[in-house]
């Protein structure tokens, strides 16, 4: 068996909780991976460890009332834009990955999603015309930013949330952007994941097998919440990142 230090079984518990928190909102698990891994290694790191299982939790919630295919198609084709678009974000943002110092990212992450949330709960509510035209230059904002911060869905979730989507379709919406990103990721970064030693390969498996159970177990309680109740759990977490970043990134200056 492969001595796993504390901080290894730190980022798997971590991942559990961001399987389940992606269940639920939809989001959250690349977000909150990322960051815990990013604690005890390099950012690079990070983010190669959490492309894969990503993946594969895309593809689950891309179930999400209909079939993967299905939905890929439907929603394939009335968000167009905003998909190419964010591929072609993310084909830069995932090069200024190594160009950008990781604490100028992460301030910049944490005061924007902070200062959204304020406006959220303001009379100065921030809303987004329903066009091809500001689909398109969102689609490009967010896949910059993803490729980035590894945080697509922060900055997507204030396009949807500004054009008042129901709860499935941000959820699909979400897991489709998040998809492009990290395929995307993935043929960047691959040599780099095939250097990861044996013991890293093997908390890439157990983190995998165990982010499915939890995604499903997450996605059981999403089903039971109202449209409402929704939004609020998406602001908070929105906020939380915010104020997470905004630390870290404060911290490493």
């Amino acid at each position: 068996m492969f001595d796993f230090e504390t901080h290894d079984w730190i980022i798997m518990v971590f991942f559990v909780l961001g399987a389940l928190l992606h269940g639920v909102a939809g989001f959250g698990y690349p977000i909150v991976g990322t960051a815990i891994i990013a604690s005890f290694y390099p950012l690079k790191i990070a983010v190669a460890m959490v492309i894969v299982p990503c993946i594969i939790l895309n593809l689950i919630m891309l179930r999400t009332g209909g079939t993967i295919i299905g939905n890929m198609i439907k929603y394939g084709k009335e968000y167009f834009w905003l998909f190419v678009m964010s591929f072609l974000g993310g084909l830069v943002g995932v090069r200024l990955l190594l160009l950008f110092p990781d604490s100028y990212l992460k301030i910049f992450l944490g005061v924007t999603l902070i200062v959204y949330i304020a406006t959220q709960y303001s009379k100065f509510k921030i809303k987004f015309k329903k066009d091809k035209k500001t689909m398109s230059i969102a689609g490009f904002i967010v896949g910059v930013v993803g490729g980035v911060t590894n945080a697509i869905v922060a900055f997507l979730m204030i396009y949807l949330l500004g054009t008042d989507r129901q709860k499935q379709d941000m959820v699909i919406i979400n897991n489709m952007s998040i998809l492009i990103t990290k395929v995307i990721q993935l043929f960047t970064l691959t040599p780099l994941i095939m250097q990861f030693s044996q013991k890293q390969m093997a908390m890439l498996g157990i983190v995998i097998a165990i982010s499915m159970v939890f995604v499903y177990l997450g996605s059981k309680v999403r089903n039971r919440l109202s449209q409402e109740v929704f939004g609020h759990v998406i602001s908070v977490v929105l906020l939380a990142l915010g104020i997470y970043a905004l630390i870290q990134g404060i911290r490493i200056l």
